[in-house]
């Protein structure tokens, strides 16, 4: 006879877990993240690829003139 336990045999089939509110918790958070990396690859992507050229340096004043 197989080990019981808690009036049910070790064999039987678990009961199926109900969603509750953490899950909900879970799927907002999730559609968050995904949100936020959307921005910030769009936000990323109005950037140029390459650098910007340096500025001009002014001409320095000649000491003693």
């Amino acid at each position: 006879m197989p080990p019981r336990t808690k009036g049910r045999t070790a064999t039987s089939d678990a009961p199926a877990v109900k969603s509750d509110a953490y899950v909900g918790l879970l799927l907002i958070s999730l559609l968050a993240m995904l949100t936020g990396v959307v921005l910030l690859y769009m936000d990323y992507s109005t950037y140029p690829e390459s650098k910007p050229k340096l500025p001009a340096r002014p001409a320095a004043a000649q000491p003693g003139s």
